[in-house]
């Protein structure tokens, strides 16, 4: 009889332990999932209704564009990469190649943006 009790007392140890564990695991998975929360991205082509353009360079600055208060990337494992003060209101510009069109879309509330070179892709997340 108190080796059934010993055996169920570990079975609910071992029980608590699990849920403690996958508790703790739910939260480093939803804290990580928030600090990388995507606010806006270039899409991958652009087209003017006559020919399809591929991204080709992006470009981050501060405030409007027409200010060109351009913003200066860091250069790490083949990524240019900008780390952003809450005091900067970041415009992320897609440049597309073979046009002299761009989109500019408002980063606001980004903490960190990326431009990838292979394939070109650029993004900023809070």
């Amino acid at each position: 009889m108190s080796q059934m009790m010993e055996i169920n007392s570990m079975l609910l140890n071992n029980r608590k332990i699990a849920i403690l564990f996958t508790s703790l695991l739910l939260s480093i998975v939803s804290i990580n999932c928030y600090a990388q929360t995507p606010v806006v991205s270039c899409p991958a082509t652009f087209s003017d209704g006559h020919t399809i353009y591929h991204l080709y360079h992006a470009k981050l600055f501060d405030g409007p564009v027409c200010k060109k208060v351009q913003l200066k990337p860091e250069f790490k494992n083949d990524k240019d990469i900008w780390v952003l003060d809450t005091r900067v209101d970041p415009s992320l510009v897609c440049i597309y190649d073979g046009t002299n069109h761009y989109i500019v879309l408002d980063a606001n509330g980004a903490t960190y943006c990326e431009k990838t070179n292979a394939p070109v892709q650029a993004k900023c997340m809070q």
